[in-house]
């Protein structure tokens, strides 16, 4: 079909990965292409690669997108703030990491950035499911970037384990447990009150948007994060 995209899906076979697959399978002007990073990184014939593996399977598919001049839309989890820079001083180009693709996710980190110029405290309490790989999760971890990039915050006890990793000054607590799909909440302590911004995640379906306007998005110059500047929140 003239104008279908060919997609390569690397991670298939995980939760993120075979949403991907069947979405690029139901959509017309989406041809899907199953990629193993075990077998091969050669991503020859793809106008896109979406990857939802691990890490170090995600850092080799990097490498390689790069040398085959092919965009990558980056799924994994643990791209911090920290590899993000090195990946720019590296010169990537025409990637985009998202660390989550449900827009009610997104729009809860950037209300967040709204209320941290406000308050003088803030937390986060973040829970998955029991077979996340990660904690805190790659959302967590770049909402606390967000929040601590608009404002400088002091945890009030940096050194009490108990109180959660501290990114960005942020105090993140993350929860492990079957039952749940994912759930998120930014609190803001001030004098005599709380903000909380609450996300809930009740099914993976919430994840199809934002994939699909990250796969359909025209490739930007670098590296970019999170679909944002797709929803107009730049």
């Amino acid at each position: 079909m003239a104008g279908t995209r060919r997609v390569g899906i690397a991670g298939s076979t995980g939760r993120l990965g075979s949403l991907a697959l069947r979405l690029a399978q139901e959509a017309d002007d989406l041809e899907p292409v199953e990629v193993d990073v075990r077998e091969s990184t050669d991503l020859a014939g793809l106008d896109v690669v979406f990857d939802a593996t691990v890490l170090a399977a995600s850092a080799t598919l990097v490498e390689a997108a790069g040398d085959a001049g092919v965009p990558l839309v980056v799924g994994t989890s643990g791209w911090s703030d920290e590899r993000i820079r090195a990946l720019r001083d590296r010169g990537g180009d025409r990637i985009r990491i998202v660390p989550n693709f449900s827009l009610g996710s997104v729009l809860e980190t950037h209300l967040a950035t709204i209320a941290a110029q406000h308050f003088t405290a803030v937390e986060v309490v973040e829970a998955h499911h029991d077979r996340k790989r990660d904690a805190p999760s790659g959302t967590a971890t770049r909402t606390a970037e967000a929040i601590g990039a608009v404002r400088g915050f002091q945890p009030a006890t940096p050194d009490e384990p108990g109180r959660g990793e501290i990114i960005a000054g942020v105090p993140v607590h993350a929860i492990r447990l079957p039952g749940v799909v994912a759930r998120q909440e930014v609190i803001f302590g001030g004098i005599g009150e709380t903000l909380t911004i609450r996300h809930d995640t009740t099914s993976s379906d919430s994840y199809s948007a934002g994939i699909l306007l990250a796969l359909r998005a025209e490739p930007q110059p670098g590296v970019t994060v999170g679909i944002g500047d797709l929803l107009g929140l730049a």
